[in-house]
């Protein structure tokens, strides 16, 4: 049984694939929110430009504008991930 599962999704399969991998090795190097969230951040920018932006934790809320097919809130055990770009 995977940690890892979607909630919200509008993104190709092909970033959603990539984004995934990013997430599970961020999770398997850090133990802390903040350096899991800058972790998959600066991958991901390194790979697809910038404005990129990433929050993880239990309990948060959020509203946010994003480009078009670049948009993931998952979950991986009990942490939500939220990942967009802006800009």
């Amino acid at each position: 049984m995977t940690k890892y599962s979607i909630n919200i999704i509008d993104m190709d399969s092909d970033l959603q694939d990539k984004c995934k991998a990013i997430i599970i090795d961020a999770f398997d190097k850090h133990l802390d929110e903040k350096n899991i969230a800058d972790d998959i951040r600066k991958k991901i920018q390194k790979e697809h430009e910038p404005s990129w932006n990433c929050i993880v934790g239990k309990h948060f809320g959020a509203h946010v504008v994003h480009q078009t097919n670049c948009y993931l809130f998952c979950s991986y055990g009990e942490l939500s991930i939220l990942l967009w770009k802006s800009g």
